[in-house]
């Protein structure tokens, strides 16, 4: 989930195995005994790393090494090695080279930005021309302002997502650990604190409007950052006895809610130091969204259909909210006017209330190819909202009312947005991740 608040001056958002590729070639030739056949092997292989993640533009060294095999009567003999990008329009400083065996030769490979995935083909001849064979090196070239879709882990499968432009940081929860944005915004660290061993392994990330990180965990434990990420810390458990995973939110007032099958929903004031029961309603539908509006009431949406409520006593008793078609998701932006996703008919609608819930009206619609769950549908980034609809792609609105179309891609599922502004989309089969960096 994605949250971006403009009323303060932090701007929050939710939401080497070295390895190398040879080719073994053999050759037979004949020698004046028609009863020994002498038998050559010849090994090509990169010194780099596949897969290696560039910038267009950005250049790397590439080596690659020679060797040949032969029993005694065979000659040993240097062969002619040609360099060609086969696939991202990249270039090299020097496209043939002789080498010996026992020896590497090398280029300078510049990547292209005809496609994301570059291709530098190492092919061999021999000294009479005849072609043996050819290796061929992979990279990946991000792109400003073009989706670049990438297949591999940590991030293909992110379960959820925290940025802080004020400290400039990102942390992803992925395949049960935490990962922290590089230097670029396309490679990602593991952090390895023994905070997060076995069982409280990472599954869902929150973070507050002061930058405070919690990080729910399978062990039943909540883990937070004070300093951004750089420490960590348990909470006090919200059940002592309680080991299993335990779903948290952080709600637009700071406060840090927590929820669980088998218990009526608590919060904490304190960043996880105390805990107080809300109102038995409260767990009603479980908890989804929850916002707080400037006079102090409280609106939630569960995790059903149509569970839209209201509280105007900090949580304690709640109503039932009607809400038209089958309401989804929640948010309510800084002027305290209240918008849902609604499932009607083929698509999602967009309802807003400027009367807490009272009435709604309605104000876009999409049609979509698939339902989900709902993730993170209003994305803010800068003075804009992009809208990720599953089954439809993105819509892009700068009050809500008027919205285009940012992209149409019916595979989406979730859209993520890092502290640079980059936007991160996980597609519905969980097996590639886009990127899009904007040049502006």
């Amino acid at each position: 989930m994605l949250i971006n608040y403009t009323v303060t001056p932090r701007v929050v958002m939710k939401f080497r195995i070295f390895s190398i590729v040879f080719i073994l070639f053999t050759a037979v030739s004949c020698t004046e005994d028609p009863a020994v056949t002498m038998l050559e092997k010849y090994e090509f292989y990169f010194d780099n790393m596949q897969g290696t993640r560039l910038q267009e533009g950005e250049q790397i060294d590439v080596d690659l090494w020679f060797y040949v095999q032969v029993n005694e009567l065979a000659s040993v003999d240097s062969v002619r090695i040609v360099f060609e990008p086969v696939m991202g329009g990249g270039a090299v400083s020097g496209s043939a080279v002789y080498v010996s065996s026992g020896k590497s030769c090398s280029t300078v490979w510049t990547m292209g930005n005809e496609s994301f995935t570059q291709i530098l083909r190492a092919s061999a001849y021999d000294l009479s021309g005849r072609f043996v064979t050819h290796v061929d090196l992979t990279a990946y070239a991000f792109r400003e302002n073009q989706w670049d879709g990438l297949t591999g882990s940590p991030e293909v499968n992110i379960g959820d997502m925290v940025a802080d432009t004020v400290s400039g940081v990102t942390f992803i929860t992925t395949f049960n650990k935490l990962y922290k944005q590089g230097a670029r915004y396309y490679i990602w660290e593991e952090i390895t604190d023994p905070v997060f061993s076995s069982p409280d392994t990472p599954r869902t990330i929150e973070i507050d409007r002061n930058g405070v990180i919690y990080v729910s965990t399978s062990g039943g434990n909540i883990i937070r950052s004070l300093d951004h990420g750089s420490s960590w810390q348990p909470c006090t458990k919200p059940w002592s006895d309680h080991s299993h995973y335990l779903q948290i939110y952080v709600s637009n007032d700071n406060r840090l809610w927590v929820s669980d099958a088998e218990e009526p929903i608590r919060y904490s004031d304190d960043k996880g130091a105390t805990w107080h029961d809300a109102g038995a309603g409260m767990s009603e539908y479980r908890l989804g969204d929850i916002f707080r509006l400037t006079d102090g009431t409280l609106i939630k949406h569960g995790l059903d259909c149509c569970s839209l409520m209201i509280s105007h006593d900090d949580g304690q008793a709640w109503t039932k909210l009607s809400t038209p078609g089958y309401s989804q998701k929640l948010f309510v932006n800084e002027d305290d006017q209240i918008f849902i996703v609604s499932d009607q008919g083929a698509g999602e609608v967009i309802y807003r209330s400027d009367d807490q819930g009272a009435s709604f009206k309605i104000v876009h619609s999409v049609g979509v190819s698939y339902r989900s769950s709902y993730d993170n549908i209003f994305n803010r980034w800068d003075d804009f909202y992009y809208m990720a609809i599953p089954g439809f792609g993105i819509m892009k609105s700068y009050d809500l009312i008027n919205f285009e179309n940012f992209w149409t891609f019916s595979d989406l599922r979730t859209l993520f947005i890092d502290h640079n502004g980059v936007l991160i989309v996980k597609d519905i089969d969980y097996e590639t991740i886009y990127y899009l960096k904007s040049s502006g």
